[in-house]
């Protein structure tokens, strides 16, 4: 055994360098076992949930309901809520930034940035739940 020095000058007791036999055993334990192609596409194919549309519905509902709210609330021609001649994502997200700059501080309870929060949230799920009706309406062929 070797001793090290350790912190407050106590000493630590350390094992002697492992042999060349051991070295490689180790090494070899910790390689993991070949697998075929079969064996990997099988243990991937297990993993993927290919109920992911039952349970949480379609993702192109979500990516499009979003991408088609933000671009609807930052488009100054589309009078939803104007706050001094902005439109209401602009609005929301000049708030963002601006409590970003003061963060251990939180906003107030009169702060503009709760009415925004509110008003942008409200309007990104009014459009997917009525892009999921769409969606499973024509599904279901109810037009």
């Amino acid at each position: 055994m070797l001793a090290a020095r350790g912190l407050s000058s106590s000493s630590l007791r350390t094992a002697r360098p492992a042999s060349s036999a051991s070295r490689s055993a180790v090494r070899s334990a910790a390689r993991p076992a070949r697998l075929s192609r079969s064996m990997v596409a099988r243990a991937s194919a297990e993993k993927f949930d290919t109920g992911y549309e039952q349970k949480f519905g379609n993702a192109w509902i979500l990516h499009g309901g979003l991408a088609m709210w933000s671009a609807v609330v930052c488009t100054p021609i589309v009078p939803l809520v104007n706050y001094q001649g902005e439109p209401l994502g602009i609005a929301f997200m000049h708030s963002i930034f601006r409590l970003m700059d003061q963060f251990p501080t939180g906003p107030k309870i009169d702060d503009p940035f709760w009415l925004q929060l509110i008003v942008w949230h409200f309007g990104l799920f009014t459009v997917l739940t009525l892009g999921t009706i769409g969606v499973q309406g024509k599904k279901q062929n109810y037009w």
